[in-house]
């Protein structure tokens, strides 16, 4: 930490009286008194409990004091040990790494002693190792070297120091670096700027240093601190206390996230290492004491002793001896905020005080899981004592879901079964219909039936008939005569011919007329044959339809049979489902009943300490 009468410059201190009342608002509201040289042992033994904590990195940042910068390059922090990997991949070798160790002790040394002449030697030692270094790309030597250039007297040169902090701003943007280490160097160097500005007392740039570091973290209460300062510097009160402001939120903030995680590691901490003592270290706040003294009124409540009720709270928690109840959760946020109580429940430190709202909070989280687990537990009694009911609901909601499935079952099914036998009896009667539309096609390609094939065979018939009637009629005609001569020859075959073509004209014609009354009547017979067929087949469809319509009628039957049984029973469960409903709200609401009285009998000293 810096020392009390820390002054910067040319900077105007403000008047006695100005300084005592500021002294006074310090002592009054953090119990802050003025400090001697500060304790770099404790200030890195700080940084190693501060780096050991896991925290958000919105709550992580350690305050860089002025006096004390050089030291933060030899904490244990996060940042330091990711820059450390960075440089051990980039920049390889045995020579290099003996570089940078000598490098690192050396600055060590430098920062940590008190000696004027060690400071001197190791500041020359360090610079000399770092010169050694011709890697372009090591932004940690830089940094190291604008340090030294900016604390050493031996070596003080701001000019050169603000520009190898811009250089390395530059460089880091350019190395492959995760984008929060990037932002967390940026935001230390332009902190650093500030300080060399702070050293040669240019408020100006160094107000503008801050609030760029703020640009690049705008949770950054390191350079909220020293921007305030150089506004109020600058005469800019109003800007200076917003910044103020934001600091002490931020305190609360970190305070209200240990009182979360029940961590009193983490709460001792941040209430003994709190942004917003800093202020009051540098006396060139005492300019705007009548700003901080309204900050630290808004924050502060009337009341004083808030923290010794919220302990009493406890105790009377306590008191109730409710162990039964307690779970891990609860034995431990009860152990935390009996230590947090014990240290700190006298305590008049507005840091405090302003915080209350999250140790009443706290308190009442306790008292809030409390009053759950007892009504967990009679509720759960409740609970169990309706399983009975509960099981025959179950039971019959189970039936009646059992039932109504075997019902939809019972309607796919009964439908398959209607539409397949239909479908077998529609194939057996098409099958038969088809066979005989089949005959009623075929009868004229059947010979018997055939009027043309009949008429043919006949006519041939009757040919042969009529040439064997015409060769017996003309040998009949000469059969008892005798012929002498040639002419008598002539004469009698012309007689043979003549009388045979008469009776075989004769015969063709009556074989003619026979052969189409054949014919007619096939005719007859195949149109009879075909109009009974005709007439099979009108009957198999009217026998089809009939059958089908059976068959839809015994399955709606037998449907509606098995659906009024079922009905019924999934009926007879509902009734059962709602009797057991309206005895179980009976016995729920008596029982609830019972169970809220000795919740309340239970629990009513505590919810008063909810109020």
């Amino acid at each position: 930490m810096s020392v009390a009468a820390e002054k910067y410059g040319k900077s105007v201190i403000g008047s006695e009286m100005q300084i005592t009342s500021f002294n006074k608002l310090g002592r009054d509201q953090f119990q802050i008194m003025l400090r001697g040289e500060s304790d770099q042992i404790t200030l890195i033994k700080e940084s190693i409990r501060f780096f050991s904590l896991d925290l958000p990195a919105e709550i992580k940042e350690i305050f860089i004091s002025y006096n004390e910068a050089p030291l933060f390059w030899i904490f244990e922090s996060s940042l330091l040990n990711q820059i450390e990997e960075f440089m051990k991949f980039n920049f390889k070798g045995g020579a290099y790494a003996e570089l940078h160790k000598q490098t690192k002790e050396n600055y060590s040394r430098w920062a940590t002693t008190k000696l004027k002449s060690e400071k001197e030697y190791y500041s020359t030692t360090t610079i000399n190792f770092i010169e050694r270094d011709v890697n372009k790309h090591n932004f940690f030597k830089m940094i190291l070297k604008g340090i030294i250039f900016t604390y050493q007297s031996t070596y003080y040169n701001p000019s050169k120091a603000l520009e190898l902090f811009a250089n390395t701003f530059e460089l880091v943007n350019t190395l492959r670096l995760n984008e929060q280490t990037k932002s967390e160097i940026k935001y230390i160097l332009k902190l650093y700027t500030g300080f060399v500005y702070l050293k040669e007392s240019d408020n100006e740039n160094a107000s503008s240093a801050f609030k760029d570091a703020l640009e690049v973290k705008p949770q950054g209460c390191t350079a909220k601190i020293y921007a305030a300062l150089t506004e109020v510097n600058m005469g800019s009160v109003d800007l200076a206390a917003y910044y103020l402001k934001e600091v002490l939120s931020y305190d609360i903030q970190r305070l209200s996230i240990a009182l979360k995680t029940n961590n009193v590691g983490m709460f001792n901490y941040f209430f003994k290492n709190a942004f917003i003592y800093n202020v009051f270290y540098y006396k060139d706040f005492a300019k705007a004491v009548d700003s901080i003294q309204i900050i630290l009124n808004e924050y502060r409540p009337l009341e004083a002793n808030l923290l010794e009720k919220c302990r009493e709270d406890l105790e009377k928690i306590k008191k109730r001896k409710l162990d039964e109840y307690y779970d891990d959760e609860i034995i431990k946020t009860l152990a935390f905020a009996d230590k947090i109580f014990q240290l700190y429940a006298k305590s008049k430190s507005t840091l405090l005080l302003a915080a209350y709202p999250e140790f009443k909070r706290k308190l009442n989280s306790i008292v809030d899981s409390i009053v759950f687990k007892i009504k967990d537990k009679f509720y759960k009694e409740v609970k169990e004592s309706l399983n009975s009911f509960d099981l025959v609901i179950k039971d019959n909601l189970s039936a009646e879901k059992h039932l109504m499935e075997e019902l939809e079952n019972f309607k796919t099914k009964s439908k398959e079964i209607l539409s397949n036998t239909i479908n077998t009896v529609q194939n057996s009667f098409d099958s038969d219909a088809k066979a005989i539309e089949a005959r009623i096609e075929n009868l004229p390609n059947i010979d018997k039936y055939n009027p043309r094939i009949s008429l043919a065979n006949n006519m041939t018939y009757n040919t042969i008939i009529a040439l064997v009637v015409f060769v017996i009629g003309g040998m009949s005609s000469y059969s008892n005569r005798f012929v002498d001569n040639t002419s008598e020859f002539n004469s009698l075959f012309a007689q043979v011919l003549v009388s045979g073509s008469k009776w075989g004209a004769i015969s063709f014609l009556l074989g003619v007329i026979i052969s189409l009354v054949i014919t007619g009547v096939i005719l007859l017979e195949r149109f009879d044959i075909k109009s009974n067929l005709q007439k099979r087949l009108n009957l198999l469809r009217l026998e089809k339809e009939s059958a089908i319509a059976e068959l839809k009628e015994a399955s709606r039957h037998k449907e509606k049979i098995m659906i009024e049984s079922m009905t019924s029973s999934i009926q007879a469960h509902k009734k059962r489902v709602e009797e057991t409903n309206e005895i179980r709200a009976v016995a729920e609401k008596e029982r609830m009943n019972a169970a809220n009285l000795k919740i309340e009998e239970l629990t009513a000293d505590l919810v008063k300490i909810l109020a």
